[in-house]
């Protein structure tokens, strides 16, 4: 990025649409000089000042908190400064295209965080968290993702990466060097510290694992005859009225997603048409698209009514496919939970 000491960037930073409070941020060399003639005053560093933003025409745009953060004490390293007026679309695009209009550009997509990291204030790492913390969505995915923000991933990473080195040094100074006064370590402790490294390398891959799958969205795709049940699990589920349920078969014609968060995973339940042959065209794409939902699910439930308990043909289904069978309506069937 040659335009990295040369270039102020701006962006809205806070998510479009209306609020109480958005904010507009600057970086780069820049940055002080655009808001002090976006505010017409001088700003100090680190204090939040209440000032109104004007237009090119002198007109007021709104009024809110400036505040700036000098290099290299801020996030990207650079001069930064925040707009923090209210949140209406108007207000932001038009603080916006002032900031543009003084000198600015837009920034592209992630280059604050990009600025930051060429500039050392956070490594790739860091980097990669702060985009997992931002999508985080459930508890346990902003959880790891903070405590890899916060550093600690990295420097363990930091510490493998030194001892690795070290050795490599010192191995390979013992075979360049045999016949010099050099302080080398035994091959018994070379290899007692690779197998440290190698035991705790393991330990990372495996929370690395257990992370994923922690922070991964599956899903779940809800098969079965028509008026098996389907649409009233996927409400029980969600503990709402999210289908609508009749006596009626083939009530559901489409695909109908609901996302549920259950013991902090994310959880993509799927509601599909009963799976029967019909003339009726748009029953038959409905079927078509349940039969296709499955291809990518992680999980296919295959609703069962236990009244009228015949099979659907499932051999359509992918041969990795994980199916559980669940019998719905015992309580008319007599059958007993769990058998």
């Amino acid at each position: 990025m040659t335009t990295l000491d040369t270039d102020t960037i701006a962006a809205i930073a806070t998510p479009r649409g209306n609020g109480p409070v958005g904010i507009v941020r600057l970086s780069g060399p820049k940055s002080l000089d655009i808001a002090q003639l976006l505010t017409r005053s001088e700003l100090q560093p680190r204090y939040a000042h209440y000032r109104s933003f004007f237009s090119k025409n002198h007109d007021p745009i709104d009024s809110g908190l400036a505040i700036y953060f000098p290099k290299p004490r801020s996030f990207t390293g650079e001069h930064v400064v925040e707009i923090q007026a209210h949140g209406g679309h108007i207000v932001l695009n038009s603080l916006l295209s002032r900031c543009l209009e003084l000198g600015a550009r837009s920034a592209r997509p992630g280059e604050f965080s990009e600025r930051s990291f060429l500039n050392g204030k956070i490594d790739l790492l860091q980097a990669e968290a702060i985009a997992d913390l931002i999508n985080a969505e459930t508890e346990t995915a902003a959880t790891l993702a903070t405590a890899s923000l916060s550093g600690a991933f990295s420097a363990l990473v930091d510490e493998l990466s030194k001892t690795l080195t070290e050795l490599r040094a010192l191995t390979e100074a013992s075979i360049d060097f045999p016949d010099e006064d050099i302080d080398v370590m035994s091959q018994y402790d070379v290899i007692s510290r690779l197998q440290e490294c190698l035991k705790t390398i393991s330990q990372l891959l495996a929370t690395v694992s257990a992370s994923q799958r922690k922070t991964q969205r599956y899903s779940a795709v809800l098969i079965g005859a028509p008026n098996a049940g389907k649409s009233s699990l996927l409400n029980a589920l969600a503990h709402d009225d999210v289908a609508i349920v009749t006596s009626v078969a083939g009530t559901t014609r489409d695909t109908l997603k609901h996302s549920i968060i259950t013991r902090s995973v994310a959880i993509d339940i799927i509601d599909t048409a009963g799976i029967r042959e019909s003339n009726d065209l748009i029953e038959q794409e409905g079927v078509r698209r349940a039969k296709a939902s499955t291809q990518t699910a992680d999980l296919v439930l295959n609703v069962v009514d236990d009244c009228q308990p015949n099979h659907i043909d499932s051999s359509w289904l992918p041969d990795n496919a994980i199916k559980i069978n669940i019998h719905n309506k015992i309580d008319l069937s007599g059958r007993q939970p769990g058998r």
